[in-house]
């Protein structure tokens, strides 16, 4: 049982262990599904000599170079797993690897080239060496030899080719399954950031593409050559699956076997159309546009992915860790989304709007909460029934942790928004956020109509309610009023940010980017509040100790559009300032504030920048300190 310690502000507060997220709630379940799915993978290599359920199996032809394939593809899984593992626990070396080696951004990509970027790119050619080695003179040699006793003379060593492609196919749609589970080690405990995991699935889902096209053109390319050779000579290997024999598969062979081999055309063309359709609605101007249709049109692959592990064996040996992680993905998002949680919803006034909603305590269990950054998943049925968004929560979750009654089975968070298209503000309503499918209550009848889902959100609250609070009167005492909401919460999802290891922390914020201000400046006071009781705070690094010295909140936001927020309240240390910006006004001046606070603590003090707002703000932050000494940068860029 946690111990009390003392009193702030009336409510008891109390203490428990905290470390950091542990091997045991974020490394086992992936040590465990590489184990398993090995296992699983390396058993059906010795029983698919009887039981192939693929349209073509290597195990009957190959059988060494099947498991060696299996063999090195779990080497390299293993070998990626144990190095994260490290550098998980090495900020320096995490400093290192994201060193840009350029200035300058890569094209299309728009991202800088680091030596962990170049590290992890060698590291796929190696494999892909590897794959070579193993494969091709015994492909080359099969396919010629088998060619030049049918008397065919050329096209051998395209079908070699054809069967290699298919095998970097293999290894690279693993890649591309791996990264996109948030409940993955890969999110928590290797401290990889969001934009991270979706810029390395993205990169290897354009290379599987890129490989898939190149495989089906090469094939095409073997069919035009022996569609050009004599009747008698097409009777040979068969164009439906040049694996077998003609007389091994349909329609030489009418047995349901043969049939089933001759499958490997029509399921290699479904996986091309799903990969181009999804290939499509990825680029950036359709997605942003149209994110429904590029979700709904990437569940496809979920069924390309099943019907492609029945054109190749290999290629399920491949990816059952990522299905296997992906399930497992899944059935813990369902089982924090199928629970209703009774929340409310009040506002501020000028658009802004806060929610209150409890979450089982159990949501924190086995993490460390180091980061004060942690976005939940929102689902509003009576907004949109299919549709979950991402929300920074406000409230530092170590500080809530240790501040509510240990025998309280829930723990109070709010969540900071502003409704697009709130009559108060000239701009343009703010582009959708990422949407998810979460297909579980119906949307209630008395649902308000609305274009944007926020707008949806904040209608929710009683119009009495908002109309009593915006009179003067009600405002300037700050009188508040709620209403009942039913929500569904994914999360916590903690980004990988440590503020506590550097002296000082500035947040240069713009709009709702204000809302991961707010979680910092938690941390920070709950800093302040253990020196005056000489307690360790829930979320300080023990081995570096109490570093951190001042917290600066530079908060940018249109004239029309600001309202007087109770949670930045400045103390000791804890500086807000407020920018004001419109017509006739100038933007925030990122270099003075940066330069003040370097000025403050001096020339050899370590700071760390939280960026957060629309992606202009984003980018002219981050050239503006990338461009000072010993200042590192967490910039809350979802864009890929």
């Amino acid at each position: 049982m946690p111990s009390r310690i003392g009193k702030e502000e009336g409510l008891v507060v109390h203490t428990r262990p905290w470390s950091r997220i542990t091997p045991r709630t974020c490394l086992w379940p992936l040590t465990g599904t590489l184990i398993a799915t090995f296992g699983l993978s390396i058993g059906l290599t010795f029983r698919s000599d009887h039981h192939c359920y693929a349209g073509t199996c290597g195990e009957w032809l190959f059988p060494l170079q099947a498991r060696l394939h299996v063999v090195v593809w779990y080497v390299w899984l293993s070998v990626t797993v144990i190095f994260l593992a490290i550098r998980a626990f090495h900020p320096q070396m995490q400093k290192t690897l994201a060193t840009p080696i350029f200035h300058r951004k890569l094209p299309v990509i728009k991202r800088n080239l680091t030596f962990g970027a170049c590290l992890m790119i060698s590291w796929i050619l190696a494999l892909y060496a590897v794959i070579v080695g193993i494969w091709w003179h015994r492909l080359r040699d099969y396919f010629v030899d088998r060619s030049t006793a049918g008397g065919i003379q050329h096209g051998g060593t395209t079908l070699a080719a054809v069967a290699l492609t298919g095998h970097w196919c293999d290894v690279t749609m693993g890649m591309a399954l791996i990264p996109i589970s948030r409940h993955s080690a890969l999110a928590s405990f290797f401290q990889l950031s969001v934009s991270t995991t979706l810029t390395l699935h993205m990169l290897s889902a354009y290379t599987l593409f890129v490989l898939v096209i190149t495989h089906a053109l090469l094939y095409v390319s073997w069919v035009s050559l022996i569609n050009s050779l004599a009747e008698q000579a097409k009777t040979i290997i068969p164009v439906l699956n040049p694996t077998y024999l003609y007389h091994e598969t349909w329609p030489g062979n009418d047995s349901p076997l043969g049939v089933w081999r001759a499958s490997l055309i029509f399921t290699g063309l479904f996986a091309v159309i799903v990969m181009l359709a999804i290939a499509i609605t990825t680029l950036p101007q359709l997605r942003r546009k149209h994110f429904n249709l590029f979700y709904f049109t990437h569940l496809f692959s979920v069924l390309m992915v099943i019907v492609i592990c029945l054109h190749a064996s290999t290629m399920f040996y491949c990816t059952a860790p990522g299905l296997a992680m992906w399930c497992l993905d899944w059935s813990m998002r369902l089982r924090e989304l199928k629970t209703i949680l009774p929340g409310s919803i009040s506002t501020f006034g000028k658009g802004w709007y806060i929610i209150t909603v409890p979450i089982p305590r159990t949501r924190l269990a086995g993490c460390s909460c180091r980061s004060p950054l942690a976005h939940f998943f929102i689902h509003h049925g009576d907004s949109s029934r299919r549709e979950v968004h991402p929300f920074t929560t406000i409230t530092h979750l170590a500080t809530a942790d240790v501040t509510t009654e240990p025998e309280s089975p829930e723990i109070s968070i709010q969540f900071l928004f502003r409704k697009a298209g709130t009559p108060n503000s000239p701009q343009k309503p703010p582009r959708r956020c990422a949407r998810l499918s979460a297909i579980f209550s119906r949307p209630s009848k008395n649902a308000k109509k609305g274009t944007e889902w926020t707008e949806k959100l904040a209608s929710s609250l009683d119009p009495a309610i908002e109309r009593d609070y915006i009179s003067p009167g009600r405002q300037e005492h700050g009188l508040q009023a709620s209403s009942d909401l039913a929500l569904r919460l994914e999360g916590p999802y903690f980004s990988p940010a440590d503020p506590s290891r550097y002296h000082a922390v500035v947040c240069l914020v713009a709009g709702t980017g204000v809302s991961g201000a707010i979680a910092i400046a938690g941390a920070f006071r709950a800093l302040q509040h253990s020196r005056m009781t000489n307690e360790p705070a829930p979320s300080i690094h023990e081995r570096l100790g109490p570093r951190w010295q001042t917290c600066t909140i530079a908060w940018s936001v249109r004239e029309n559009d600001y309202t007087d927020l109770p949670f930045l309240e400045p103390s000791a240390d804890l500086t807000v300032q407020v920018c004001l910006t419109g017509p006739g006004r100038p933007r925030q001046n990122i270099q003075d504030i940066m330069d003040e606070t370097r000025n403050k603590l001096g020339p050899d003090a370590s700071i760390w920048t939280y960026i957060s707002g629309p992606k202009g703000f984003i980018e002219n932050a981050k050239t503006i300190c990338k461009a000072m000494p010993h200042v590192d940068i967490f910039a809350a860029d979802w864009e890929v």
